[in-house]
């Protein structure tokens, strides 16, 4: 079920990668499958200390934008965006796809 969902948020336009990382900062499922770049990123992001954020943390970059969601049962949910790509549709969609994460948790 993970896997479907990371697949649809990649459809988004302007997304061109997703990670879902576990409380340990672990690669749990990756969208494009065995993408080694999508990996490295969820490792990145793993060095976050929650402590300094809550929700949602956005990434600027000469080369693009990386958004990073807290879900539920302390996973983080990592997406990897275009320069030119539309933040704010792909912000709503990142919002349904929380939903239906967190609903998965036990």
């Amino acid at each position: 079920m993970e896997q479907r969902l990371l697949e649809e948020i990649v459809a988004q336009p302007g997304v061109t990668g997703v990670a879902l990382l576990d409380g340990d900062g672990f690669v749990l499922f990756t969208e494009p499958r065995h993408d080694d770049s999508v990996e490295t990123l969820g490792k990145a992001i793993a060095l976050l200390d929650p402590r300094f954020s809550t929700g949602r943390v956005t990434l600027n970059g000469e080369n693009g934008t990386i958004l990073v969601q807290e879900l539920l049962g302390q996973k983080v949910l990592v997406l990897r965006c275009e320069v030119s790509s539309n933040l704010g549709r792909i912000r709503q969609s990142l919002e349904i796809a929380t939903t239906k994460l967190n609903a998965l948790q036990p």
